[in-house]
């Protein structure tokens, strides 16, 4: 069927803009950007549930160690710190975090090979004599890379929410460094794909979390990702965007086109999602008595 690929696309951007299609357009190099900046557009617009990543994404937290002791004999940053032993499993640890017993800091671990006891820490105020009390932790963890937008949150493997909030909110109602628990109470987004939770945790557990991937600009020979109901959309934008290069009056037209078509599209989504019966049926007071509570189509 039309418009299924990219090369379908292009030579139907290019026939309705009266450019030929056997790639001597002078439009040819840039028509790639005028599709990437079409589809970029659409995805933008709303969370449709084509673009939901099946399966969700999913990761494991790591335990916390508490059964080591350090010793750091410096200040500063970038110090050098001595682990009793090496973490059991012949793990690294870099990119992990501590905080001494006792003590109201925490700090980062910069590196670390497994199976050593020597690491390096990115800034400390004090020294820590030899078998201080620490715990080694991680609560911040790195999600798909195609991550794009969360549905929610997080869910742990009892089914319990973890909600996503801001960073400043997490800062402003857990303390740092934080506490353990086995559920953190939140998390937030740190960048596009590391999260940070707002306790640590201190048990393995399972997390799912139903994202919204980001897709891969339009190219090559097979199908287009975006769902078929979408992709005249797109080659609306498209052509809209090509006029525009041309100084073509029939841009207007093709971008109210572009613009009435993602609007479809997202009433077309809310009956997926919610379905034809909840969406189109109201109650109104009837009246009499007796039908009051009539359902009207």
């Amino acid at each position: 069927m039309g418009l299924d690929t990219y090369a379908d696309l292009i030579d139907f951007i290019q026939s309705r803009a009266d450019e030929p299609t056997d790639g001597s357009s002078d439009f040819e190099t840039i028509m790639s950007d005028l599709v990437a900046q079409a589809h970029r557009d659409i995805i933008l617009r709303h969370p449709f549930a084509d673009l939901v990543s099946s399966p969700p994404g999913a990761f494991v937290t790591s335990d916390d160690i508490t059964s080591l002791t350090i010793t750091v004999s410096s200040t500063g940053t970038s110090v050098a710190g001595t682990l009793s032993s090496a973490p059991s499993g012949s793990i690294s640890i870099s990119g992990w975090k501590l905080k001494p017993g006792g003590k109201t800091w925490g700090a980062r671990i910069t590196s670390h090979t497994a199976g050593a006891t020597a690491i390096t820490i990115d800034a400390v105020p004090e020294t820590l004599a030899a078998g201080a009390a620490v715990t080694l932790f991680q609560d911040e963890y790195d999600l798909a890379s195609d991550l794009g937008v969360f549905l929610d949150g997080l869910w742990d493997q009892a089914g319990t929410f973890v909600p996503l909030e801001s960073p400043e909110t997490l800062r402003s109602l857990w303390p740092d460094p934080p506490t353990g628990a086995t559920i953190a109470s939140a998390f937030c987004r740190l960048t596009r794909r590391k999260i940070k939770f707002s306790h640590y945790p201190n048990s393995i557990r399972r997390y799912e979390y139903p994202y919204i991937a980001e897709l891969s600009d339009p190219v090559g020979s097979g199908t287009l990702s975006l769902p078929a109901h979408l992709r005249p959309v797109l080659a609306e934008g498209a052509l809209a965007l090509l006029y525009q290069m041309k100084v073509d009056k029939r841009q207007g037209e093709a971008q109210a086109r572009f613009e009435a078509g993602i609007e479809k599209a997202i009433m077309y989504e809310r009956r997926r999602m919610q379905g034809v019966g909840q969406s189109g049926l109201s109650t109104r007071p009837g009246g009499y008595a007796d039908v009051s509570h009539r359902a009207w189509g």
